[in-house]
């Protein structure tokens, strides 16, 4: 437990999920949960946004959550300078994660874009580039501290920047780099940094299809270090930004602020570091290793092994512990197997796991397998007996070592194939399943979400909250209607279980804004970012809503008259048809026909006699008893149906005089009368017979008045 004990964090992001906002925002729940406190991810994009983020900031103001949130994280392009100040007035300490939004005046943690620039840049010189090129979406601001490291760099090599070899990105997509030509590219420059390694990839792409090799022909290196960097062909030189530490760092920062302690201004910068790997003209660069040292024994393993930690600037006590854990447990199974004693594999392989986690990297287990093989080799060997045991001890270790990671990684695979089934059920329950409410949450089960609750737009600022739905039992998660800064509901928070963290999506589709859902779970960070399964509940969600109101549309429209806004005859067949099939039948029909409707509709137009219906239909309406029900038949024939069959006479009274009462239409005042034959349901079997009947004595009432 620390300073923040209890609090609840905020997290301000475009995303709540994915490859890089996903990262980050797990580190956050997992030095939350460390330190006491719960989190509140809110996402400020809408549920459909589009997937690229070009820099620019979401039109987000609604104040979510604040009532419950302590302090908040703020993630690049989340919010305006505005909702900043807004949370500065309301007293809410912040810090700026990942960026600066050109505000000095706040704290931000940030990556130290500039050393990663510079040692890339530097790497490239020393390869023997002159011609280095930059591509970059430079109206973000992490990117034009890129920018401005790698003209800094060329400087201070004497190399005077060519503009000619600034090529700005569109966004830091592969899609950014889809103006560059690769052929011009490659007759102006030797080598490029990449802002981003998805900008790197774009670029690897293009330059493949216009038959041109990497590093060959043109030299690249990105920056992110994003997993699939390592995997492509050639692997991606890269620079590695420690996005779990600035996390924790900046929860600390947050949290001592919440305690009362003052935020120091300015940026908090974390080291970043280079990987050279293939793009950039290494070879299988991550495993040269340094000069030996004086001890061949522990102290070389140590040093070897030290290459799985962050950078040297952001290593803490704990991670030299476990370097230290993982080089005492090779030493012990080397000492075991050189005397005889039964190793420990067990033991190793989780000291080794354990280091490799600190900073897991594709690299990471050659770099493992290198150091303990080169370990064991030096160890002293009595006899060819021991020799075997020390050589079958490594292979044994290292083995352990892969197997445990190719059971972590199918549990990745698996957990993708059960997302895209999720998202498969997702689909049927929202979208294809017409029974069910959108509005009850009982869908959420086919999630791997724990609770959920659905606030709706209601008055600006308010929103009727569902009954939430949990998974387990617990504390009922209720309803009503709050205010925003009030949602999600106390209970879901309370709900969120160990390691999770509450999600708050826009309920938000293109021009249809529905509210806000919240979801509690664990982060999703193995897919893209926007495609993660809490961003498609609130988009489906939002889809399924509209669609339910669209058939209600349609339905009444198919079920209405669209001119005098009476249940048309459909309509009018569907509730006979039930009322036939009722066990107790105590209804009654009216048939009503116009007597003089023709003579107004010649003498004063189609208008006028439109007009006078819609006035009769109003008549008819008000003229009924609560359980009853009027419908326009065609034309100026109109049927009432009687729930109740008792006093008829009275009833088609009470409707005669109504109807004859005079009218003013088109400026004229007309009078009408009204035939009406009554039937009671009888033992008739359809609601075709009912309807016969009550016409036939419609008619046979006009002819008698005749």
């Amino acid at each position: 437990m620390g300073a923040g004990d209890g609090a609840v964090i905020g997290v301000l992001s475009p995303f709540v999920g994915g490859a890089y906002y996903g990262t980050i925002l797990a580190g956050i729940s997992a030095a939350a949960a460390a330190a006491g406190s719960r989190t509140v991810a809110v996402q400020t994009l809408d549920a459909a946004a589009d997937i690229a983020v070009n820099g620019g900031t979401p039109t987000f103001t609604a104040p979510v959550a604040w009532d419950h949130i302590a302090g908040f994280v703020v993630l690049a392009d989340a919010v305006t300078g505005d909702y900043l100040d807004r949370l500065h007035a309301a007293g809410k300490p912040v810090v700026l994660l990942g960026h600066r939004a050109g505000r000095p005046d706040l704290t931000a943690v940030v990556a130290d874009n500039s050393a990663g620039v510079r040692d890339a840049v530097t790497h490239l010189i020393e390869h023997g580039h002159r011609r280095i090129a930059f591509t970059g979406y430079v109206a973000a601001s992490d990117i034009a501290e890129r920018h401005h490291a790698y003209t800094g760099t060329l400087l201070a090599h004497g190399i005077e920047p060519d503009p000619a070899l600034f090529l700005p990105a569109t966004d830091n997509l592969e899609s950014g780099v889809a103006g560059v030509d690769p052929r011009v590219l490659r007759n102006t420059a030797t080598a490029i940094v990449a802002a981003t390694d998805r900008n790197a990839t774009g670029l690897l792409t293009a330059l493949t299809a216009a038959g041109f090799a990497c590093p060959d022909d043109l030299a690249i290196t990105g920056f992110d270090d994003i997993e699939v960097a390592a995997y492509l062909n050639p692997s991606l030189a890269s620079v590695r930004q420690p996005l779990a530490v600035m996390a924790a760092r900046a929860v600390d920062l947050l949290l001592r602020a919440v305690a009362g302690a003052p935020l120091p201004p300015g940026a908090q910068r974390v080291p970043t570091a280079f990987v050279p790997r293939g793009s950039c003209g290494c070879s299988d660069s991550v495993l040269r290793l340094p000069p030996p040292v004086a001890d061949p024994g522990p102290a070389r393993l140590a040093e070897r092994l030290a290459a799985l930690l962050p950078p040297g600037a952001v290593r803490t006590g704990e991670h030299l512990t476990v370097l230290a854990k993982a080089v005492d447990s090779v030493v012990d199974l080397a000492g075991a197997a050189a005397s005889g004693r039964p190793p420990d594999h067990a033991g190793a392989t989780a000291a080794l796991l354990a280091l490799y986690a600190l900073q897991a990297q594709p690299e990471g287990l050659r770099i493992v397998a290198r150091a303990v093989q080169e370990y064991v080799q030096q160890v002293p060997a009595a006899d060819v007996a021991t020799a075997r045991r020390l050589d079958g001890c490594v292979q044994e270790l290292i083995l352990a070592v892969v197997r445990v990671r190719q059971v972590a990684d199918f549990g990745d695979r698996w957990r993708l194939r059960s997302t895209v089934g999720a998202h498969y059920d997702l689909s049927m329950a929202l979208l294809y399943n017409r029974r069910s409410d959108p509005r009850d949450l009982g869908w959420l089960s086919v999630t791997p979400a724990t609770a959920g609750s659905l606030g709706l737009w209601a008055a600006a600022g308010r929103l009727d909250v569902t009954d939430g739905w949990r998974r387990h039992p617990g504390p009922a998660i209720g309803g009503g209607t709050l205010e925003v800064r009030a949602f999600p509901p106390a209970g879901l928070i309370d709900a969120a279980g160990p390691g999770e963290t509450v999600f708050v999506v826009p309920a938000k589709v293109n021009a249809s804004d529905r509210g806000l859902l919240a979801v509690a779970g664990v982060v999703e960070s193995q897919v893209e970012d926007g495609r993660e399964l809490v961003n498609q509940c609130a988009a489906l969600l939002t889809v399924g809503l509209d669609l339910r109101e669209q058939e209600s549309r349609l339905r009444r429209a198919a079920l209405s008259d669209p001119l005098t806004g009476l249940p048309n005859r459909a309509a009018l067949v569907e509730t006979l048809s039930r009322a036939v099939r009722a066990p107790d039948r105590r209804f009654a029909v009216l048939f009503l026909d116009l007597d003089g409707f023709k003579q107004v509709n010649d003498r004063l137009g189609h208008a006028a006699g439109d007009e006078l219906l819609v006035y009769v239909a109003e008549r008819i309406r008000r003229s009924l008893r609560t359980g009853d029900m009027a419908a326009r038949f065609g034309g100026d024939e109109f049927v009432v149906f009687l729930a109740e069959a008792e006093r008829l006479d009275s009833i088609a009274d009470r409707l005669r005089a109504s109807i004859a009462a005079p009218y003013t239409v088109a400026g004229q005042l007309v009078r009408i009368g009204v035939s009406i034959g009554c039937t009671p349901c009888g033992d008739r079997a359809t609601a075709d017979e009912i309807l016969s009947a009550a016409d036939t004595a419609m008619y046979q009432a006009k002819t008698a008045a005749r």
